[in-house]
């Protein structure tokens, strides 16, 4: 069995929606789980990510009590992992020509934050 969760993004102010992020657990025995999540462009770069990436770490491993949360993003995506590494991840490794991107092969950073990262 696999658990997943997909969440709105909000703002709280006026309730418009502004992105999902969501959580997939993808070993239950070893206690892992992949994050990730997306942003409307008008919304980026104002914290909203930032703090939804920061209730969901909380989750994954005050409440799930998991020892791995891992995810993946666009090696040109910078805006999500320079939001990853300050939330605390760390770049594991690169997947070359991983992810089919506007028809066109794009490479992918994996990222990693484990229980003793915290």
């Amino acid at each position: 069995m696999r658990y997943l969760a997909v969440l709105c993004i909000n703002e709280l102010a006026s309730g418009e929606k502004l992105g999902n992020i969501g959580i997939k657990i993808t070993d239950h025995e070893a206690k892992i789980a992949e994050t990730g999540f997306m942003i409307k462009p008008t919304a980026q770069g104002k914290g909203f990510a930032g703090e939804a990436l920061g209730l969901v770490k909380a989750y994954v491993f005050n409440q799930l009590k998991l020892n791995k949360l891992t995810a993946t993003c666009a090696a040109a995506n910078t805006g999500s992992y320079k939001l990853l590494e300050k939330s605390g991840f760390l770049r594991e490794g690169c997947l070359r020509q991983n992810t089919l991107i506007n028809n066109r092969h794009v490479d992918d950073y994996l990222y990693g934050l484990c229980r003793s990262d915290l």
